[in-house]
């Protein structure tokens, strides 16, 4: 190598470290403000320099500066288009599903309280309960409107099911839906319940827990997959009528009885919402018996004949059939009667049996097709039993049924819930009315046989001695 080049390096090598030193010196100095203003520890640098920790020092004396100039030059550059982000899903803890009905516990609470007499803290159980009911609903109808107002529901074409799978994929990506989708199998409400536990956001949080409510209520089968329909149950079911039907009942119990009236009309008034629909024919024969306490027989009769005339044997459509029903009995007697006909709704039993007591007391022939209709609606359900443990069983006359019945515990106590012996004693008298004497004295002789030490079996007796007179 040549002199003055081997000169030069080892001047280089010698002055090399003295002028990095400096260098890192003045930068440390230019930077103190920078790294305190970041909250880094400057003295933790300084002293690895002084330890000799010489790396750390170079790295941190112009890494920083390096990665702060590219961070300035990022944020001072023109803003281009949105770029893409990769965020890492985070999902919130699933909220809690809304609370079952709270309303039905404070109508249980009501019920038993009147059970008890105490009248005046069952009136407050029931009205809670009104109120809870109305409370509830209402924040499900809002639930059901702020879904309605999305985009999506236009695109759902009235569909419960498609506005849940479009507002679904807002939240969800599709492998994530579809997966969901097949493990309910077909099932809205399964596929609710799911959606609903990966905590969704409003407002389909708000629509699932609405319809989720309305099929504990009431079923979704009720409404099937309408959304027009999901709106009116919730709306229904903001009304309480077993409630209000039972300070009705309870104004009763108190004496008052205008004011017991005004409460049954408006339950009545509110049937489309019972979740029973059946519980609406209790409300009118409450009504009819308040009716028959006041001496009110038109308005007795008129909430009667609502029952009777809902049932398909006295269906306008169906006069033939009853025409048939009155002719066979007449002409051929009752267990013929019984052969060709049945009445399968056990519901209007009471009403037809009550019908037919007013209609006979009014000596009207149409008595005989009420009473005979309750009675062969009654000795139906005694049948249907039988069949249960006999699947073979067929009628073969009232002697051997009414044996059944009179031997069996559970259907003899429903022989006398249901009137049985009432209405076989009281359809021979209409008979008896129209010239019938033999199909009376054969359902008479029945009775006075069966229920030998009972009252209806004692009338029958006495009905029986005055025919042989």
């Amino acid at each position: 190598m040549a002199p003055h080049k081997q000169a030069f390096v080892i001047r280089k090598r010698v002055a090399y470290p003295a002028a990095l030193l400096r260098l890192v010196y003045n930068r440390l100095q230019g930077m103190r403000s920078l790294i305190q203003s970041i909250s880094l520890p400057y003295e933790r640098y300084l002293g690895a320099l002084l330890r000799g920790s010489f790396i750390l020092a170079f790295i941190f004396v112009f890494g920083f500066p390096a990665v702060a100039a590219e961070k300035s030059a990022e944020e001072t550059k023109p803003a281009g288009p949105p770029q893409p982000r990769i965020i890492e899903e985070s999902r919130p803890e699933a909220l809690p599903p809304r609370k079952t009905d709270p309303s039905w516990l404070s109508y249980q609470e009501g019920q038993k309280l009147f059970a008890q007499k105490r009248l005046g803290e069952s009136l407050l159980a029931f009205k809670k309960a009104i109120d809870e009911r109305a409370s509830l609903f209402a924040r499900a109808s809002s639930d059901i409107d702020a879904a309605l107002a999305t985009k999506e529901a236009a695109r759902a074409k009235g569909s419960l099911s498609a506005l849940v799978r479009l507002l679904a994929l807002r939240d969800m990506i599709p492998q994530d839906y579809e997966a969901l989708h097949e493990k309910a199998a077909g099932s809205i409400v399964t596929e609710m319940g799911l959606i609903r536990e990966s905590s969704p956001t409003d407002p389909l949080r708000g629509l699932i827990d609405a319809a989720l409510l309305v099929g504990e209520e009431g079923g979704l089968s009720r409404i099937g997959d309408s959304l027009a329909e999901l709106k009116k149950a919730a709306a229904d079911f903001s009304k309480y009528p077993e409630a209000e039907f039972a300070l009705g009942k309870l104004y009763l119990a108190e004496g008052e009885a205008r004011l017991a009236e005004l409460q049954m009309l408006k339950a009545r008034d509110m049937s489309a919402s019972l979740l029973q629909p059946e519980d609406r024919f209790d409300m009118l024969e409450s009504l009819a018996e308040l009716y028959k306490a006041r001496g009110d027989l038109n308005d007795y009769e008129a909430a009667l004949r609502e029952i009777a005339d809902s049932s398909d044997l006295f269906a306008t459509k169906d006069e033939y059939y009853r025409n048939s029903m009155e002719r066979i009995l007449g002409n051929r007697g009752f267990d013929t009667f019984m052969k060709l006909f049945r009445v399968e709704q056990g519901y209007p039993i009471g009403a037809y049996t009550k019908l037919g007591e007013l209609y006979l007391d009014a000596g009207r022939p149409i008595a005989t097709l009420y009473l005979a209709a309750a009675a062969n609606a009654c000795l139906t359900r005694d049948i249907s039993e039988i069949r249960v443990d006999e699947p073979g069983y067929e009628y073969s006359g009232l002697v051997d049924l009414a044996s059944r019945i009179v031997a069996n515990r559970d259907m003899a106590t429903y022989a006398i819930q249901a009137h049985l012996w009432k209405n076989l004693v009281l359809l021979g008298e209409s008979l008896t009315t129209s010239g019938d004497r033999d199909t009376a004295r054969e359902l008479w002789t029945i009775v006075a046989k069966m229920q030998k030490s009972e009252s209806w079996g004692k009338k029958a007796a006495e009905d029986l001695s005055r025919l042989r007179r």
